[in-house]
């Protein structure tokens, strides 16, 4: 599975996390990334990018008096208050000027209230940083710090002020002592928000990485013991109900995670990633990360209750002295490691686990491989037998099930959303929906894979949902006939009356939104089928493809989109470890969208691989106006390879082999080293991570599928978006202490109105001055 590196934010990490939820017949919470090559051709060499980015296609003339401006690079630049006074101060301003000058008043309106907003959100934080340090609350201390360092004027300056240091000396001997007693929980929260603090230093990363492995097989192989730790710290923390709820989910034995895996798989890993891998660094490293999780495993004291042998202090012995010597081994510049050899040092280690503390194969060869593949770059895995089903999912843009969106809430299987036009919708399951039971079994403590796996099935066959729903004493059964599913990876600006998409951005102007949250097989058909629809209803001038948040997909997908936008030239090289091109894509004419489209791609931090593949290959082409943040900075080509175990079981590795390289020769590949990377916007627009996690959790409310007619539903009265909107309670005398009040469904426009999506505007500001200005060319970037 893909390792994503960079978190953002707390609070953009967790609601990024509850609005996927999990599907049962649309894409999971985190796509992967099979970049492939394929199709070579012949190469030439990489080309410059174009000096100029052309938004063609007028409309109307603006007014004599404004030519003197260049409202188009005014718009380019971001310099929005200009342009709006320009506007303004036209001695005969034209009736075309009207909807353009309104636009830029909400965006005028909407800035100042965030900024309004973030110097209250500032000083709230730094109130709050200090009333939990007074309490001797770091850990919450410690997240108000990061609030705090993401919206400060001089973010280094705040890691500088004593109260701030000082907590940060006090959290770090914390997380070290708690470390020591092996309270992994303590010591996780504790580093993991240092590291947030930090985050573009790395200063912790390491201690991250060593603690988080500890957490990864105490939750994997002693589950309870995990819940204990956290039970624990609730209880420290003083808070009202356990961590975990009253339902904690169903922990999936480690069996089941491991089913199947033996020697030979730990062999063919090992092996391939030494010849194929990209930076060819052979066995010894590998051999060397394959211990790591060994002695990972063996001190972690609570595995002893899962594993006897670990309790057994002459047998931990024993075992400690085998790995010890093939460290020392491993460690010998004076080694030369061959296949052979390699392999047989590798037996050798499973051979002095069965003579100590054996441990059961299947773990030896699973923690061994994961620990050998974690000395490579980050999206180089195992695809073990688990999860050959759930790469299936991703891959292929379908599967069998009955098309709803779930999540748990309150401790609950709820549904978050039916799909069109699937059997869940046509059976009347609904938005909010509790999954009570599933073939007659409660769900109260079931996880979400548990629950995807078993409403999931063959085609045909039916699944019986007992559901719980407001309005009805008992569960209220229903019998619903899986079929073919297909995941959505085109989505549009609101849902249309027929429960599609509607990708009318601004339908008077011609502005059409086409959102693509992965890039999967059907992508492109679908992307045809909104164009086509939009032309179809009303003139097309512009086009706004929404790439944020978008972890990638198949290249194959990416290459294609491009293609449609590029009607001759490179697209895309691949390059070798020596930075030697080893395949190209050009474009084909007969491919292209036919007419001048104007384009605006949305980048941010979460856009990455294929994303930033059509977004770069865009920009390097003059063919669209990038707007946001710079990309995530995944640029590298995974081959997979496949094989059938002595046993007959499917399993695969993926492997970096290449870079991506985009046609003015940029790698956007961030290397550790690396002080470039990804894609930068021709039009940065900087969004705080709590705006982003605000207009998130809108934008979840408004993609939900509601039953006909459905005006209002019941929200919480913290839900940040409800407050902004000013949304006041039916029954004006409900009492304060009333935690949810009915509110009306929100519109796709409150995204824009509330101003919670300020990328967007920017990009909708600059569509629509093109199409006013006469559509005069925007340079690119510098360096593009």
């Amino acid at each position: 599975m893909t390792r994503h590196r960079r978190t953002p934010s707390v609070l953009i990490a967790a609601l990024a996390a509850a609005t996927a939820g999990a599907s049962i017949g649309c894409a999971p919470p985190e796509a992967h990334a099979l970049d492939v090559a394929q199709a070579p051709s012949v190469a030439p060499a990489p080309q410059a990018p174009a000096a100029v980015a052309v938004l063609p296609v007028a409309v109307a003339a603006p007014d004599a008096a404004l030519a003197q401006h260049d409202l188009l690079g005014l718009a380019a630049r971001g310099d929005f208050d200009a342009l709006l006074k320009a506007l303004q101060d036209a001695p005969h301003p034209t009736a075309a000027a009207g909807p353009l000058i309104s636009d830029l008043e909400r965006y005028h309106a909407n800035a100042q209230r965030r900024a309004t907003r973030r110097a209250a959100e500032y000083a709230a934080s730094l109130e709050r940083l200090q009333r939990e340090v007074a309490a001797g609350h770091l850990d919450k201390a410690l997240k108000a710090a990061i609030e705090a360092h993401s919206i400060a004027p001089q973010p280094e300056a705040l890691l500088e002020r004593p109260d701030v240091a000082a907590l940060i000396v006090d959290a770090h001997s914390a997380a070290l002592a708690a470390e020591a007693q092996a309270d992994w929980v303590e010591a996780g929260v504790l580093f993991g928000r240092l590291n947030l603090l930090f985050e573009s230093t790395a200063k912790h990363r390491d201690d991250v990485k060593r603690v988080n492995d500890h957490l990864r097989v105490l939750a994997l192989y002693a589950p309870e013991a995990f819940r204990e730790l956290q039970r624990a710290r609730a209880e420290r923390a003083g808070d009202a109900k356990d961590a975990l709820g009253k339902n904690p989910p169903d922990v999936e034995p480690w069996q089941n995670r491991l089913r199947g895996i033996n020697r030979d798989m730990l062999h063919q890993a090992v092996r391939t990633a030494a010849e194929q891998h990209i930076d060819h660094r052979g066995y010894g490293q590998l051999l060397a990360g394959s211990l790591r999780p060994l002695a990972t495993l063996i001190n972690t004291p609570a595995l002893a209750q899962t594993f006897p042998g670990l309790a057994d202090d002459r047998k931990l012995d024993g075992f400690r002295r085998a790995l010890a010597e093939a460290q020392a081994d491993f460690d010998d510049p004076q080694r030369k490691f061959t296949e052979f050899r390699s392999l047989a040092r590798l037996d050798g280690i499973l051979a002095a686990n069965r003579r100590t503390v054996n441990l059961p194969e299947a773990v030896m060869a699973f923690e061994m491989t994961e620990g050998a593949l974690g000395t490579l770059d980050e999206f180089s895995s195992m695809y073990w037998p688990e999860d050959v089903d759930y790469l299936a999912r991703s891959t292929q843009g379908a599967f069998s099930g009955v098309g709803i969106q779930i999540s748990r809430k309150n401790e609950q299987l709820t549904v978050i959303s039916p799909l069109n036009g699937t059997p869940a919708q046509k059976a009347g399951i609904r938005a909010g929906d509790v999954i009570a039971t599933v073939n007659g079994a409660d769900t109260a403590s079931w996880s979400l894979n548990k629950a995807v796996r078993e409403i999931t099935g063959p085609r045909g066959t039916s699944v019986e949902l007992g559901i719980s729903r407001v309005g009805h004493e008992a569960p209220v059964a229903y019998s619903i006939r899986r079929d073919r599913i297909e995941i959505e990876s085109i989505k549009g600006w609101r849902h249309d009356d027929a429960g599609g998409w509607d990708h009318w951005l601004d339908r008077s102007a011609g502005i059409g939104y086409v959102r693509l949250t992965q890039f999967i097989p059907q992508s492109l058909d679908k992307l045809d089928a909104a164009v086509a629809s939009l032309r179809k209803d009303a003139p097309l001038h512009s086009l706004v493809l929404d790439l944020r948040h978008n972890p990638g997909g198949l290249l194959t997908s990416a290459i294609q989109i491009v293609d449609r936008f590029v009607d001759q030239g490179p697209l895309l090289f691949t390059v070798d470890g020596d930075r030697d091109v080893q395949n190209a894509w050009n474009a084909r004419a007969n491919s292209t969208y036919p007419g001048e489209l104007k384009v605006v791609v949305l980048i941010n931090r979460g856009s990455a691989s294929a994303s930033e593949i059509v977004s770069g290959a865009l920009q390097d082409r003059g063919r669209a106006l990038i707007v946001g943040d710079r990309s995530y900075g995944k640029g590298s080509v995974q081959d997979v390879k496949w094989f059938p175990s002595s046993r007959q079981i499917e399993y695969g590795l993926k492997v970096t082999t290449q870079y991506y390289q985009l046609p003015g020769g940029r790698i956007i590949h961030r290397t550790p080293d690396a002080t470039q990377w990804g894609v930068d916007p021709d039009l940065a627009v900087e969004v705080t991570d709590q705006t982003v996690a605000w207009g998130l959790e809108l934008r979840q409310e408004i993609d939900v599928l509601r039953e006909e007619g459905k005006t209002t539903f019941t929200a919480a009265k913290t839900r940040p978006w409800v407050r902004l909107a000013g949304v006041e309670p039916v029954d004006a005398d409900a009492p304060d202490a009333e935690e949810t009040l009915e509110v009306p469904v929100p519109d796709a426009n409150a995204l824009l109105d509330l101003g919670l999506d300020p990328q967007l505007e920017a990009a909708l500001l600059v569509l629509k001055t093109a199409r006013f200005s006469g559509g005069r060319p925007v340079r690119a970037a510098a360096g593009h």
